[in-house]
């Protein structure tokens, strides 16, 4: 008796990708793509750690007594941030009127002083650069060195003598102090006078 042949039924082959597989691929791009997550934050945190560190704050005051002990009338800028700042503009106001010199601030506040000679100290200010936690006297006048009359006079009427002073970073970020307001604030772009008369030292 002839017997049938065998005929072998075709199997389905399996593909190989089974659900773990799937979950292996899909942890590995996820935690990959955490990973340049944290990447990028980490340096965006390290460019402002590093900004911070060299930020400058300007302020200005004025006071009647130096480091010895003595009577001088003294117009200050300084730097109590970390950084140096680099001072690009200078403007000074009596009044709220911007002042060209000396001779003009003396002129404006003090008549009886016209013509008199004052002996006083000048420090420039613009294209400076202040470093952190240091100070520029740019206008002293000592008592001992004046007439009382002239002493007595301005040593009142600096009160009255404001400053705006637009200064940058090493990072050249520029920020606008106005001594009439509470902190400086953010400038945008290149410090420029915001007077046409920019204040001269000399």
């Amino acid at each position: 008796m002839l017997e049938a042949p065998e005929v072998e039924a075709h199997r389905h082959h399996k593909t190989g990708h089974s659900l773990f597989d799937f979950i292996l691929v899909g942890t590995a791009v996820f935690l990959s793509m955490v990973s340049v997550f944290i990447a990028v934050h980490h340096g965006q945190t390290m460019e402002k750690l590093v900004a911070a560190n060299s930020w400058p704050n300007l302020s200005y005051g004025t006071g009647n007594v130096n480091d010895k002990g003595e009577d001088e009338i003294n117009l200050t800028i300084r730097n109590t941030g970390v950084g140096p700042a680099r001072i690009d503009t200078f403007e000074l106001f009596y009044k709220g009127k911007p002042m060209a010199h000396f001779h003009d601030l003396a002129s404006a506040c003090c008549e009886q002083l016209v013509g008199k000679h004052l002996f006083t100290g000048t420090s420039s200010v613009v294209d400076e650069v202040l470093p952190a936690r240091e100070s520029i006297n740019f206008w002293s006048m000592r008592r001992d060195k004046n007439t009382p009359e002239a002493w007595d006079v301005l040593n009142k009427e600096r009160f009255n003598v404001n400053v705006r002073v637009c200064y940058c970073s090493v990072f050249d970020e520029c920020w606008m102090m106005d001594s009439e307001k509470r902190r400086p604030e953010r400038h945008a772009g290149q410090c420029t006078p915001t007077q046409p008369v920019q204040f001269s030292f000399f």
